[in-house]
């Protein structure tokens, strides 16, 4: 989903630069649904194994947020595309287009959530990896004989 996400900006910057030239508009609505409709799947699939299940309802809750603010930014495209000298349609769009972006950051901040458990296990499974790298450090010290031992008994008696 996340990769989705960071091309919609762009489309949204393209937008408002095509204020001025609304003939583009089309082509770049067009665009947008498609990327929003990978979006809505992968993210579909990211609500259905998010963890706990209130993250995954907040995900699909903002991409359907995000749906609904696409669908807005196309029908002003449109409308500007109708009468592109209409200044009020165009700051519509322009308004659109910074809404749109607030909901993509919204769907990734809901995203990051539901991503926090497997970062945790990632950084456990690392610090784990790390203890366990430590003490065969130490085994192969103590057995090469290089550690001092406090009184007079080998490691392999306490092995």
């Amino acid at each position: 989903p996340v990769n989705c996400l960071l091309l919609l900006p762009v489309f949204f910057f393209q937008m408002t630069k095509s204020v001025t030239n609304p003939e583009e508009l089309g082509g770049l609505a067009s665009q947008m649904t498609n990327d929003y409709g990978h979006l809505a799947l992968q993210g579909r699939m990211a609500a259905a194994t998010a963890e706990p299940e209130e993250i995954g309802f907040q995900i699909r809750t903002r991409v359907q947020e995000l749906g609904h603010g696409c669908i807005f930014l196309v029908q002003k495209a449109g409308a500007l595309q109708i009468c592109p000298t209409d200044s009020y349609t165009k700051r519509e769009l322009i308004e659109c287009a910074r809404a749109v972006t607030e909901k993509v950051s919204l769907v990734l901040s809901a995203l990051q959530a539901g991503n926090k458990g497997t970062q945790a296990c990632i950084t456990a499974a690392s610090a784990v990896s790390g203890i366990i790298a430590d003490l065969d450090t130490t085994i192969m010290f103590a057995t090469a004989g290089t550690l001092n031992a406090e009184n007079n008994e080998s490691f392999a008696d306490h092995r």
